[in-house]
């Protein structure tokens, strides 16, 4: 990855249960289907087709020549071309540690909606980290709710507003009762409430279990605003000044080239290796290290628009808007531990987060360089 995609995409992630290092189970009784085993792929190394090298023309007239246009870019197979600029884009991921390795095709069929949610021309303008004073007054809280964890938001929404009752905070619906929508309008001001509306997204986006919302909300927030905290429902904020105590933690480290931090680990191998088909890894021995490899929960984090970040979110809305990349076959969220956890898949996933945590493993490989502890305010 170029130096220049580097800019400092931020995510931090708090803590649900008491103490710093514990994994995250929910509690919710939820239907799935059985696990299936599913097999280790062996993920093709793939070629890029070469660029094909301008010539130079010497002319031994007096008349001026003009220069050929630039070769557009080749992405051979891998390319996906847009009606709307006739621009080619690159549609197969690369693992940055091993350019040969090249992932599976995603569908063009999906590049509309990149474009729509400018994720493939890269704009900006991009956040300034170091303009600690902007960006805290910029930032704005996301989060998104149905039906079924109600009760958990609006508690999470007052608690919020105790200690940030100036703080901007959307509440996106998945689908929510209109009675639901009414009464949290009533009992929060200052809240603002959207739907998620899902036209032009593929039906199975709609299945709120297997978590492409995330990726996709934060994108279209993203197009609006620069600084953005996402909350799952069920965080509830405990102690004040949330919002000064991320940037000390992201002013300690904005000089790093590192642009990512989370806050609390969930260390436990929950990645099919089916989905390596889609992002291959030379990292499966850092995955089983306990610490370098672990992987890090995503209910609460904070993203600053970079270059970077745009970069990331193109890889991961891609896999969001495929059917079996964020939702392997068998994929379920409760866990079955053998007794070596690091080395023996434990048949679960996090559909949204286990994709993030190989996205940026893959790119910085040490955990701990996206780490910042600030999970006790949760």
């Amino acid at each position: 990855m170029k130096k220049s995609m580097r800019g400092p995409f931020l995510f931090i992630l708090g803590v649900t249960f008491s103490g710093f290092l514990f994994s995250i189970h929910y509690t919710r009784d939820r239907d799935y289907d059985d696990p299936i085993s599913i097999p280790v792929a062996n993920v093709p190394n793939q070629r890029l087709n070469p660029k094909n090298p301008l010539s130079r023309v010497i002319s031994s007239t007096g008349i001026e020549i003009v220069p050929p246009p630039p070769a557009p870019e080749d992405f051979g197979n891998c390319g996906c071309k847009s009606e709307k600029t006739g621009k080619t884009y690159n549609f197969c991921y690369t693992d940055p540690q091993n350019s040969t390795s090249i992932g599976k095709k995603f569908s063009c069929d999906h590049l509309k909606i990149l474009e729509k949610l400018n994720l493939v021309e890269n704009p900006g303008p991009f956040v300034d980290l170091s303009d600690t004073e902007k960006n805290s007054k910029e930032i704005v809280f996301v989060s998104a709710v149905s039906d079924n964890h109600f009760n958990e938001a609006t508690t999470s929404i007052s608690a919020f507003f105790k200690f940030n009752p100036n703080g901007k905070f959307i509440l996106y619906s998945l689908g929510l009762n209109e009675l639901y929508i009414n009464n949290v309008k009533k009992d929060f001001k200052n809240l603002e409430v959207r739907e998620f509306d899902t036209t032009g997204y593929p039906d199975y986006t709609r299945t709120w279990m297997e978590y492409r919302f995330k990726p996709l909300i934060l994108a279209e927030v993203m197009k609006e605003f620069s600084n953005i905290w996402w909350m799952d429902a069920h965080i509830v904020v405990k102690k004040p000044k949330m919002i000064e105590l991320l940037y000390k933690g992201l002013a300690e480290n904005v000089k790093s080239e590192v642009p990512i931090y989370f806050l609390f680990i969930q260390a436990i191998p929950i990645l099919p290796h089916y989905v390596l088909t889609y992002f291959p890894t030379n990292s499966i021995d850092l995955l089983k290290n306990e610490k370098r490899g672990f992987q890090l929960g995503a209910n609460t984090f904070f993203v600053a628009r970079t270059e970077y970040t745009v970069e990331v979110f193109k890889w991961w809305i891609l896999c969001a808007l495929d059917k079996t990349c964020m939702a392997p076959p068998g994929a379920q969220v409760y866990c079955k531990f053998g007794k070596d956890r690091n080395n023996e898949f434990a048949k679960c996933f996090r559909f949204d987060q286990s994709i993030l945590n190989l996205l940026l493993l893959n790119n910085y490989q040490d955990a701990n360089k996206y780490l910042i502890n600030i999970g006790y305010l949760f």
